[in-house]
């Protein structure tokens, strides 16, 4: 699968998926950066990855409008809010 270094496009994009999941390795880590710097199939996949899954999140957030957050504390509040933000 993973010889060192050289990740091929196919381990990369699987080690992408699991990266969305959990965390891997650093040496794991750096071999797919390593490879995004070269490879643009790669890191468009990466990137089409990450809006999906920011898409997915904002339907999931829309679908449940009448939370009331009120009762939290002003920092829950406020972490939930930039975390909103940082989605769009």
């Amino acid at each position: 699968m993973i010889n060192h270094w050289i990740f091929r496009c196919k381990d990369v994009s699987d080690l992408i998926s699991r990266s969305m999941d959990q965390k891997l390795p650093l040496r794991i880590r750096m071999g797919i950066k390593f490879h995004l710097m070269m490879c643009d199939l790669c890191l468009n996949y990466k990137n089409q990855l990450n809006l999906i899954r920011k898409a997915i999140l904002k339907l999931e957030i829309d679908k449940e409008p009448d939370i009331d957050i009120s009762h939290l504390p002003d920092q829950a509040r406020q972490k939930i809010k930039d975390h909103l933000k940082n989605l769009e």
